[in-house]
């Protein structure tokens, strides 16, 4: 039976953070490997379609599973979408109105700004590989489609204003960087994007492998068969998969297909 195979982005396939923008060649020929298997490989990530690293959109993956499960496709076909709602837009856009912080809303396309020179965004922008010319900073918060959110806030002082005011409608999930969240709509999880992939394939849960390494991988990990968190996860990633491989840059994803049998040595 083939197997479906979802890998996270940050932290598992590259890291910014390290200066790894890009697929490494090895990995390139490991999902080249279990697709030539028959197997699918997926990418299942916090970040939307135009977000996603030229280093990484360049491989033909079998779908996507991203804004953490909220929009989902299969081979350009839309499986399964949620939409953000006006009022959790509005209630986002006035708090960080209110505080002078930035926030993201993402579709596939565009992603929408308060202000494209607030220092805050300019420095997040450039640390994880945004596009300028997707970023929009003009738009009708009442006609707009995006899928998932983020907010960067100044100071540990924002940060309970900002859950009071915000957490009615997201799942506020802390990134590493202490001053940066996902706003994950409420219900939407990595998880659920899988499991509505699964049913409109016709395939089965158990068929599903997923690598992770951050707390919006937490769902994932527990829901498919055989969740592995990478050697450099957050603890709470290693606590709810069933199997913690090497770090990233120390041949991660490799050794745990090995050590499963899933790849040839």
């Amino acid at each position: 039976m083939s197997k479906l195979y979802f890998f996270d982005i940050d932290g598992t396939l590259i890291d910014c953070t390290r200066g790894i923008f890009e697929i490494e060649d090895g990995v390139v020929k490991i999902l080249d490997q279990l697709k030539s298997q028959s197997d699918d490989v997926f990418l299942a990530t916090g970040r939307c379609k135009c977000f996603i690293v030229d280093g990484v959109m360049k491989y033909p993956f079998s779908g996507y599973v991203t804004c953490n499960g909220a929009y989902v496709e299969y081979q350009g076909k839309t499986i399964y979408k949620k939409l953000v709602s006006t009022e959790a837009l509005k209630a986002t856009h006035d708090i960080c109105v209110e505080r002078d912080m930035a926030y993201y809303f993402e579709s596939n396309n565009y992603i929408y700004v308060l202000n494209k020179n607030n220092p805050k965004h300019l420095e997040f922008k450039e640390k994880w590989g945004m596009k300028d010319e997707v970023i929009v900073d003009d738009f009708d918060i009442n006609n707009i489609e995006t899928y998932i959110g983020m907010i960067v806030i100044n100071s540990k002082e924002d940060e309970e204003p900002m859950r009071n005011a915000l957490s009615p409608y997201f799942n506020i999930q802390r990134h590493r960087n202490e001053y940066s969240f996902d706003l994950t709509i409420k219900g939407e999880s990595k998880a659920k994007g899988i499991k509505e992939l699964v049913k409109g394939l016709n395939k089965d849960m158990k068929d599903t492998i997923a690598f992770g390494d951050g707390r919006n991988d937490i769902e994932m990990l527990e829901e498919v068969e055989l969740g592995i968190a990478m050697g450099n996860s957050m603890v709470e990633a290693k606590q709810a998969a069933k199997y913690i491989t090497n770090d990233i840059d120390d041949d991660g994803i490799m050794k745990a297909l090995q050590y499963f049998s899933l790849i040839q040595r």
